[in-house]
This record gives C-alpha cells, structure tokens and sequence, in this order.
C-alpha cells in the first residue's frame, strides 16, 4: 500500500476510543486493517505509526462522550410495533450503529475487554435488570460465562425506550439466546 493511500483512517463510530483503544495503543496500523476508510481532506495534525511508519490524520478529533456514543442515526421506527419480529429488525439497526463495535457482529465480544452477549442470558437475567443495565451503564467486576472483565459499559439513557427495548430483544434472541422480548414500558420504569 503506497503511502497517499495509507494516510488516515477516520471511523465514524465515537466508541472507537472508548473500545478499540486499549487493544491497540497507538499504532493505527491495526485501525487501518480493520477500517479501510481512508481520510481525504485536509488535516491539521498527523501521527506516525511508530511500528509501519504510515502517516495518519489525528484530527477531527475522537470524542467518546457517552452522550456521543448514544446517538443512533438512522431510520426511524413504528414504535407502536412491539412484537418479537418488529423489535428483533429495529434492535438489529440499533446493536449495528451503538453496541456492535465493543460486543462484535458474532456478540461474542472481545476477549478480555468486553463480555460477550451471546450465551449470557444467565447474567443479563430478567428484562428489567438488561434494560437497567442498557439505560444506566455498568462499571467495575463483573463475571460472564466464567470470566472476571473489569471495565465500563456507558450509559445508554439517550435512546429512547423503544431502541433500548428493541436492542434488548434483538440480543436476548440472537446468537443462540432464547430469552424473550422487552417491551418499551419496562425500560421506561428503570430509567
């Protein structure tokens, strides 16, 4: 890869820092493996990747604010439909733009940093103690499937009860988990 087309990755998920960081420092070479959008415009600060030695645009600046991580853009939903399928296809939409980066397509998560969804139902529990954990975040030690993470999930609270419900559901019935639905009017009464 010549060095023009190597000159910055721009990810446009703002979890980026708050997930991606710690797996792998500073070197973005492993960012422009995993993201092939490439910066074009100009820039007002680079970085050099100490270990590849490609140029990479700093600027904008990441911001991993949890209202920022929060923000889900796109398609608005029928929140009258609150059936298995209409919650599973809108909690599909919103696990793809908000929780996807940190707990993985597979929701197996990653190993050591974030737990995984897939296969937890026993953590995760009933539909009022997901929702809360969804709406409130979660900090310090906990043990899924056998393994301590120790770390922080933000806060989701600026999703509206539907998405939170609707993302919910789509993880409590992927993957293998047979857990049921969560309806908006639960999330609304642990927020």
């Amino acid at each position: 890869m010549n060095r023009l087309a190597a000159l910055s990755v721009v990810i446009g998920l703002a979890s980026f820092v708050a997930c991606d960081a710690p797996l792998y420092g500073t070197d973005n070479v492993h960012i422009m493996r995993r993201w092939s959008s490439v910066w074009t415009q100009e820039c007002s600060s680079w970085l050099w990747s100490s270990s590849s030695g490609h140029k990479y645009c700093a600027s904008p600046a990441f911001d991993a604010r949890p209202e920022v991580v929060a923000t889900v853009s796109g398609p608005k939903f029928d929140e009258t439909k609150v059936d298995q399928a209409s919650l599973m296809a809108a909690g599909e939409t919103v696990y793809g733009n908000v929780c996807v980066v940190c707990h993985q397509a597979d929701g197996k998560g990653q190993a050591g940093a974030f737990p995984p969804l897939a296969g937890s139902g026993a953590f995760y529990g009933t539909p009022e103690n997901m929702a809360r954990i969804i709406v409130h975040g979660l900090n310090g030690e906990i043990v899924v499937q056998g393994v301590t993470y120790n770390g922080a999930m933000p806060p989701q609270g600026a999703l509206s009860d539907y998405e939170i419900a609707a993302v919910a559901t789509y993880v409590r019935n992927s993957w293998g988990n047979n857990d049921g639905i969560v309806l908006p009017a639960v999330v609304k009464s642990v927020r």
